[in-house]
């Protein structure tokens, strides 16, 4: 199965369908989350707590803010243009947006409350965390490419989309170990950040545009730099 196709698309809609549907039902894998529950109350503890708790910081937006922004200000500057940080800005605004709208959808209480209680009160489902570590994660690398161009070289487009993913998947198993997050909020979030990473690729919108080479009528056309990888 190829990253991107429609059967990529259905097998991840159909995940987050079911996880939601299991949820809601009361079925296994919401029994699951208690056993991980337990499991992650009773073994990760000090030293341990404080290690995974690090690569969960890894979905924080408000660490994540403090690196994007003067990114995009370097960006803007080397690019001359404001675009590099409004883009930033709205899809940062765009995915808390989301984020706001999936957690009003299905109310839940966290696993720290000892209680799982749903259309209550709460807003564990699902991981915002999770989204984060795919779509924050990956501006900052955007970003990084256009204010320092020299980086290209060694962060492809390819190697970009890998490395949001990585980090987006640490940062799920990371909050679900640490018992910030229960393990079915972030299989919903792993599904959706895949869906909207995908999204921002195709949309692309970091990607510089150059005027070509004027036409013998005269007029400029726009396009982008032919090193742009068009299959990632």
């Amino acid at each position: 199965m190829r990253w991107g196709s429609r059967s990529w698309y259905a097998l991840l809609v159909a995940v987050m369908a079911a996880v939601t549907l299991d949820v809601l039902l009361d079925g296994p894998l919401r029994h699951l989350d208690w056993i991980v529950h337990e499991w992650s109350d009773a073994h990760i503890r000090g030293r341990r707590l404080t290690a995974v708790d690090a690569f969960a910081a890894l979905g924080q937006r408000g660490y994540l803010a403090r690196v994007i922004v003067p990114l995009a200000v370097i960006a803007a500057i080397r690019g001359r243009s404001l675009r590099y940080p409004l883009v930033s800005v709205l899809i940062v605004g765009v995915l808390s947006g989301l984020q706001l709208l999936l957690k009003a959808a299905i109310p839940r209480t966290f696993p720290i409350s000892g209680t799982d209680v749903l259309f209550t009160r709460g807003d564990a489902y699902p991981s915002g965390h999770t989204l984060n570590g795919f779509v924050l994660i990956w501006i900052i690398l955007e970003l990084v490419v256009v204010a320092f161009p020299r980086s290209a070289a060694a962060l492809s487009p390819r190697r970009r989309r890998d490395i949001a993913v990585a980090t987006g998947v640490i940062t799920a198993v990371a909050l679900t170990v640490v018992d910030k997050h229960w393990l079915t909020d972030c299989l919903f979030s792993l599904a959706l950040g895949a869906v909207l990473l995908q999204i921002l690729i195709i949309l692309d919108p970091f990607a510089p545009w150059r005027g070509r080479a004027r036409p013998g009528n005269g007029s400029a056309e726009p396009t982008r730099p032919a090193s742009r990888d068009p299959a990632r």
